[in-house]
């Protein structure tokens, strides 16, 4: 009854009960896409932890599910969300998420997930990408917000701060290609 009146909810509920079994899940987005309903891939400022249904018929895929996150770090992305609003880049996320639970793992998961995709100003190549002698983007981006939000705390606790924050520049986004899409 579920499964014939409330397709895309009933979907994304098995879905979500299955979270940590990726053959299971490959087989339920089949059945998903073979009822006619769209599995978006995950995106940092719509998922959820499980997966959800968003307008009407579109299945969004949860953060939970992205193999190397963890719901810990999931948690923290989806609070500070909550919280602040949608992140309007990639800085604006690493200077707001709590990169002791979102560390450089969790980083490389995201983009590779393609949960960063709704930052349209870089493509998910460009975060593994070289900037400095051994250190890629996700490396910077990672040193950027840890000196921003040392910079946020360390002008919250002084006695007599004036509200001044130090401006750091933001590392620059390399260019090279980005990954080729798999179709199936």
């Amino acid at each position: 009854w579920l499964k014939a009146h409330f397709p895309a909810e009933f979907m994304a509920a098995v879905l979500s009960r299955n979270i940590n079994d990726i053959k299971k899940i490959t087989q339920f987005m089949g059945e998903a896409r073979r009822m006619g309903l769209k599995v978006m891939g995950p995106d940092i400022n719509e998922s959820r932890i499980k997966f959800t249904v968003i307008k009407g018929d579109i299945i969004r895929f949860g953060l939970g599910a992205i193999k190397g996150l963890g719901e810990a770090a999931a948690s923290k992305i989806l609070e500070e969300r909550e919280m602040g609003g949608p992140f309007k880049d990639i800085y604006d996320f690493v200077e707001r998420v709590d990169l002791q639970s979102v560390n450089k793992k969790s980083l490389e998961a995201l983009a590779a997930s393609g949960a960063l995709d709704c930052f349209e100003d870089i493509k998910r190549g460009q975060y593994f990408l070289e900037v400095a002698k051994g250190s890629n983007f996700i490396e910077s981006l990672i040193r950027y917000g840890h000196r921003v939000q040392s910079d946020k705390q360390t002008s919250q606790q002084s006695l007599f701060g004036t509200g001044e924050h130090m401006h750091f520049n933001r590392p620059a986004i390399p260019v090279g290609e980005d990954w080729p899409l798999l179709y199936t």
